[in-house]
């Protein structure tokens, strides 16, 4: 594995290196990156949940000096908004208005060839990214987070009482309506 990782590395010392990174940049990275905020954003509604958001939230600045019991997630509609709707629905846009950029002009006026190892390169990692969940489908493993009711039990003891956070069947109905 080094020796392949180090073959594709001495393609960036030749005088087309420069060329190719911005090439392997901007369709890996930039693409990429849009895709993966937008899917972080979904899974991250899905799968963590705004309730924990809140406990952490809390847990993580738990005895500062300005907020001695932890801090509120607040303004709540804003984050909301803006963790389930607005950031996968901005990323996807700039995914696809780059993409259709790209495709009615080359990036950069660079050859076809190095454009054909740009949209090769993606292709690869827009094909992997899938392999990995559909594997964590087939074993079953599901979220590997911990039950909500454990980390409102650490808030509760870390701050000594009982637990101030609605019961579960409210929040799913505040997280419903939210939608």
């Amino acid at each position: 594995m080094c020796a392949v990782m180090y073959l594709m590395g001495l393609l960036y010392c030749t005088r087309m290196g420069i060329e190719l990174l911005d090439i392997v940049d901007h369709y890996c990275i930039t693409y990429y990156l849009l895709l993966a905020v937008a899917l972080e954003a979904c899974m991250f509604t899905f799968d963590f949940g705004w309730r924990r958001l809140v406990v952490h939230v809390k847990l993580a600045t738990l005895g500062n000096l300005r907020t001695p019991l932890g801090q509120d997630v607040v303004p709540s509609f804003f984050w909301r908004l803006a963790i389930h709707f607005t950031m996968p629905a901005w990323c996807l846009f700039l995914f696809f208005y780059i993409f259709s950029t790209d495709v009615a002009e080359p990036y950069g006026g660079y050859p076809s060839w190095l454009q054909g190892i740009g949209w090769f390169c993606l292709a690869a990692l827009l094909a992997v990214t899938p392999l990995g969940f559909t594997r964590s489908l087939k074993l079953g493993t599901g979220s590997t987070l911990p039950p909500l009711e454990q980390d409102e039990a650490a808030l509760a003891a870390a701050l000594g009482i009982k637990s101030t956070l609605p019961p579960l069947g409210q929040n799913e109905e505040i997280q419903e309506s939210a939608l």
